[in-house]
C-alpha cells in the first residue's frame, strides 16, 4: 500500500508534465493563426513564456507553461519510477533550490530517500517540508502519514501514535483535503497492541529471569551444603 501511494502521486506529477505538453502544442498551432496585428505583438512581448525545441512551452511563473521548479519535479518523479533514486533526488534538489519554501520538493526528497534506505534524510526531508507546507491540507497529510509511517519502521510506537492522531487531526480540520483517516484510527490501534505485545513479552522475560537466577541460587546453596557431600 505504501509503494501505491506513492507511485499515485508520482503518476499524477507525470500525468501533469504530459498535459503541460499537450496544452504548449495546442498554444503553437493557434498562435500560428494570428494576424500579427500591433496589440498581439504586445502581449507576446509581455509574455514571459517560451516554447523550447522540444516543444514544451516553459513559463517561470508555471501560468502559461511548466516552471522550472516543477520541471525539475517531474524529471525527479521519471528517475524516481525508473527507480534511480540517486537521479531523482538530485532533480528534486535541483527544483528545492529554485523553490526552496515550497513543500512538495522537500516531500519528493523523503521519498526517494526512503525508497533507496536511508531512514536519517528522509525524515529529514519529510520535517522540512512540514515547515513550509502552509494551507495544503493534502500535502501536509502526506507529509504526515510519511512521518508515521517511518516510526512504525523504526519500532517507536510512542511517536507513531502520536504522528498518526496528528494526521487525524489534520483530516478533522482539512474537509476539502484528500486524507484516509480510517488509516490512522487502524494504525493507532495496531501500534497499542504492539506496544502491549512488547510490554508482555518483557514481563514473561524478566519473570523467566528471575526463575532461572533464583533455580541458580537454590544449586549453589545445595552443592555447598555438607549433607550433600
Amino acid at each position: 500500500m505504501r509503494k501505491l501511494t506513492i507511485l499515485l502521486g508520482l503518476s499524477a506529477s507525470l500525468a501533469f508534465a504530459s498535459q503541460a505538453g499537450a496544452a504548449d502544442k495546442v498554444s503553437l498551432k493557434a498562435s500560428a493563426k494570428t494576424d500579427g496585428k500591433a496589440d498581439a505583438k504586445v502581449d507576446a512581448k509581455a509574455d514571459a513564456a517560451t516554447v523550447g525545441s522540444d516543444g514544451v512551452r516553459r513559463d517561470p511563473k508555471g501560468i502559461k507553461g511548466i516552471s522550472p521548479y516543477m520541471e525539475q519535479i517531474a524529471k525527479g518523479d521519471r528517475s524516481y519510477v525508473a527507480r534511480d533514486f540517486d537521479g531523482a533526488i538530485s532533480a528534486y534538489r535541483e527544483a528545492i533550490k529554485l523553490e526552496p519554501e515550497k513543500a512538495l520538493g522537500h516531500y519528493r526528497v523523503g521519498s526517494a530517500q526512503l525508497a533507496k534506505g536511508d531512514q536519517k534524510e528522509a525524515e529529514a526531508a519529510f520535517v522540512n517540508g512540514l515547515r513550509f507546507v502552509g494551507k495544503d491540507g493534502t500535502l501536509r497529510a502526506k507529509l504526515i502519514f510519511a512521518l508515521a509511517d517511518l516510526r512504525e519502521r523504526q519500532k517507536n510506537n510512542d511517536e507513531a501514535i502520536g504522528r498518526w492522531k496528528e494526521y487525524s487531526k489534520n483530516a478533522e480540520d482539512e474537509k476539502e483535503a484528500i486524507t484516509y483517516p480510517a488509516t490512522a484510527t487502524e494504525r493507532v490501534s495496531r501500534n497499542e497492541a504492539w506496544k502491549k505485545n512488547v510490554a508482555d513479552s518483557e514481563e514473561v522475560k524478566t519473570r523467566i529471569a528471575k526463575r532461572l537466577k533464583e533455580a541458580d541460587e537454590a544449586a549453589r546453596k545445595s552443592a555447598s551444603d555438607p549433607k550433600n557431600k
